[in-house]
C-alpha cells in the first residue's frame, strides 16, 4: 500500500475508482417513522482512497501548523476550533465596532 500511495503522491494521480462513491439511503428500523423527508444518503467511498485522503490531509495540516502558515482566524480544519468559536469571534468584533459607532458589513463564504 505504501508503494501505491507513494506512486499516487509522486505522479499526482488519484485513481478514478477511488473517487467514485456508492450512495445508499438509510433505511428506518422497525417501528420507527417512515417519513421519507427524514431519509439521508450515505456515501461509501473506496477504503484505499479514503485512507490516502486522510493521510494527505494530516500531512498538509502538519506542515501548515509546523510552519505557522495558518492565520489565527482560521477555524476550518483546525483542531480545537469550530463554528461556534468563529461565530463568537465575529460577534465580539461586531459588538466592539458598533460600540465605537462604526458601520459593520459582513460577507460569509462557504
Amino acid at each position: 500500500m505504501t508503494a501505491i500511495y507513494n506512486e499516487c503522491l509522486g505522479t499526482g494521480c488519484f485513481p478514478t475508482n477511488w473517487k467514485t462513491a456508492r450512495i445508499l439511503t438509510k433505511t428506518n428500523r422497525a417501528g420507527k417513522s417512515t417519513d421519507t423527508s427524514k431519509f439521508r444518503p450515505i456515501s461509501l467511498i473506496n477504503t484505499a482512497g479514503n485512507v490516502l485522503e486522510k493521510l494527505l490531509i494530516k500531512r498538509i495540516l502538519h506542515h501548515l501548523h509546523k510552519t505557522k502558515f495558518l492565520n489565527k482566524n482560521q477555524y476550518g480544519l483546525t483542531p480545537q476550533k469550530n463554528t461556534i468559536d468563529a461565530a463568537m469571534e465575529a460577534r465580539k468584533f461586531i459588538e466592539s465596532q458598533l460600540e465605537k459607532g462604526s458601520v459593520v458589513i459582513m460577507v460569509s463564504l462557504d
